[in-house]
């Protein structure tokens, strides 16, 4: 290599180290300071008030019971917690604001089996997928469902319905107005090969008040709407799904009274997926202390509800897979095609 050219590449290497150590100096400035800031935001998390949207109407169970819990958690987090109600669409609406919402914590999803595993069961353009789109945060529990008559029908227990329903054919309707309700209403329908009618209702008030009224013969109530209804006489309560419960002393499980019958219900609390980690963890914590407490536990108590075992959000993941693949065999059984 002749002098002048060796003297020409050393002047540009000599050159060109100075720009390639300035960008990778910048480079891991911005690394640390990316890594700072994120770290930061879930250690200061919350900043500003958290939404938790429930896809339902104001005044239903699950609304009642996340109020309950709302006002303890925003004291844990030191950040008002707003309960913002959107509700339509079997609880599709709402679910798929929160599926769409940045996942940076802010906006939550008080969901339900009906809205995380049986709606894509009946329905086929579902705008979000329960279990892809949502990361799980924390249970909190269920309300047991009663299989009530209306009293003018001549029953004492499920058998008598079923051999009632047998010698009436099409002269029971059910009433629903969720996917849960369905396919609770349908598995007894299939499981019990009677012919009874299924009546949609768009609001859940609405069918209760018609079947009180003895426009439709039977329901699977919800306790925290039933079981005012049931101990003034004006609903009869036959079995109770999934597990007996001592707010109703002598009544016993559907499974007891039909065997294979395991149909339950849960809410929880999600964020949309993505959402840190460390931030889903803070809420997970946050969450099981407040349901810890025994005036929470009272007052979930009083509506109904019952708590379910703590989960951690993994093991809460695992259990919404195994409740859709329940949920699945279930539609298929009941012949629900999706609409």
């Amino acid at each position: 290599m002749s002098q002048r050219k060796y003297l020409h590449t050393t002047k540009e290497t000599l050159l060109m180290r100075p720009l390639a150590s300035f960008a990778a100096l910048v480079s891991a400035c911005a690394m640390l300071l990316l890594g700072t800031t994120t770290n930061a935001s879930a250690q200061t998390y919350p900043t500003r008030p958290v939404k938790i949207v429930l896809p339902f109407a104001a005044g239903s169970p699950t609304d009642a019971v996340l109020r309950v819990i709302s006002a303890p958690l925003s004291k844990r987090l030191g950040q008002p917690v707003i309960v913002d109600n959107k509700p339509g669409a079997t609880g599709m609406l709402g679910t798929e604001f929160v599926a769409k919402a940045q996942p940076d914590g802010y906006t939550l999803l008080f969901g339900t089996n009906t809205t995380q595993v049986a709606n894509k069961y009946f329905f086929k353009s579902l705008p979000y997928d329960g279990e892809k789109d949502f990361a799980a945060i924390a249970v909190v529990g269920g309300v047991p469902h009663a299989l009530v008559v209306n009293p003018s029908l001549p029953v004492n227990s499920v058998q008598e319905l079923i051999a009632y329903a047998k010698a009436n054919p099409g002269k029971v309707s059910f009433p629903y107005a969720n996917s849960t309700t369905r396919i609770t209403g349908s598995t007894f329908r299939v499981m019990t090969q009677t012919n009874l009618l299924e009546i949609p209702y768009k609001a859940y008030g609405q069918a209760v008040t018609d079947l009180l009224g003895g426009q439709t013969q039977m329901m699977f109530i919800d306790f925290a709407t039933g079981l005012a209804h049931i101990r003034s006489g004006k609903l009869k309560a036959l079995a109770i799904t999934p597990e007996r419960s001592t707010k109703l002393p002598g009544v016993p499980a559907m499974r007891e009274a039909l065997p294979g019958f395991e149909i339950g219900n849960w809410n929880g609390l999600f964020a949309p997926a993505g959402t840190p980690r460390d931030i889903v963890d803070r809420l997970h914590r946050e969450m099981t202390a407040v349901l810890s407490t025994p005036e929470v536990q009272q007052q979930i108590d009083a509506l109904g509800y019952e708590l379910l075992k703590p989960m951690s959000p993994g093991e809460f993941g695992k259990y919404i897979s195994t409740e859709s693949a329940h949920y699945a065999k279930l539609a298929k059984s009941a012949g629900i095609e999706p609409e």
